[in-house]
């Protein structure tokens, strides 16, 4: 195998001091919505060509994503943040092993949880996104919608939306995690607040693990850190990991919609029907 090309977005929504070489590219997520436009002109933004900068305050990271997938020319491409990055520093000869090993991609490795991924969803959003969210899926992807529901029953999750693999994968994922966001759009009321904003890049953290589930490929898992070189950012020790499954092997592993009835309701009050 050759040479190849590498290169990973660090996606920056305001002024910091950040990693960049030949790989590492920072960028400037948001941009076309950002008060330090004019401060972070010392790093490309992501609302140029083929982008969606604007919708940065609800997609998160996100739109760096998109900017890769539609304008990004390289081989192998990569996602992670000013202050998060893989443990191990990233080169083209790095990612050579790793597929010469037999991995099909890089992501963070995975944080075992007490409550299950749909759970969690409706903590960092609410009952009704999350719903939605099952539905709007259900109406895109039939035959996949059993096993969606399943994986959010799980509780372990490769978390921020950080890769590194074969742009032509990450450019398929793209197509089918847009497609689905997008969808989300016509149905999901936006929120004032602005934690309750970032609903899409909340919902994506579970879509990229289960399309690797779905698709059987091999990941790499590495630690994740505050910076190349600095501390880790999560504590996933067998000992930690251990109590958390087994709290959560004792409680309901499923996930469900206890008050489905009433969601319906409220969001047929609301003007919101999914029609399948």
């Amino acid at each position: 195998m050759n040479q190849i090309k590498v290169k990973i977005l660090e996606a920056c929504h305001k002024p910091d001091t950040v990693y960049s070489d030949d790989v590492y590219i920072p960028i400037h997520v948001g941009r076309a919505v950002s008060k330090f436009k004019e401060e972070m002109t010392y790093m490309i933004g992501d609302d140029t060509g083929d982008n969606i900068s604007k919708k940065n305050p609800y997609y998160c990271e996100l739109t760096a994503q998109y900017w890769a997938w539609k304008n990004l020319d390289c081989e192998y491409v990569g996602l992670c943040h000013y202050r998060r990055y893989f443990q191990d520093k990233i080169t083209e000869n790095y990612i050579k092993n790793k597929v010469d090993s037999g991995y099909d991609i890089v992501l963070v490795k995975p944080i075992h949880s007490k409550r299950n991924l749909g759970n969690r969803l409706v903590d960092a959003t609410c009952l009704e996104d999350v719903y939605i969210f099952t539905e709007v899926f259900k109406k895109l992807h039939p035959s996949l919608y059993s096993n969606f529901i399943e994986h959010l029953g799980c509780n372990v999750l490769s978390p921020y939306n950080m890769f590194v693999a074969n742009k032509s994968l990450i450019d398929e994922f793209a197509s089918f995690q847009f497609e689905l966001l997008e969808e989300l759009e016509k149905y999901i009321l936006p929120s004032n607040y602005s934690r309750m904003r970032r609903v899409y890049g909340y919902l994506s953290e579970v879509l990229l693990s289960f399309y690797i589930k779905m698709k059987g490929l091999k990941p790499c898992y590495l630690e994740c850190v505050n910076m190349l070189g600095g501390a880790l950012i999560d504590d996933n020790s067998f000992f930690r990991n251990s109590i958390v499954d087994v709290i959560y092997l004792l409680s309901n592993r499923s996930f469900s919609f206890d008050s489905i009835n009433a969601i319906r309701a409220g969001l047929a009050n609301d003007g919101i029907t999914i029609n399948s």
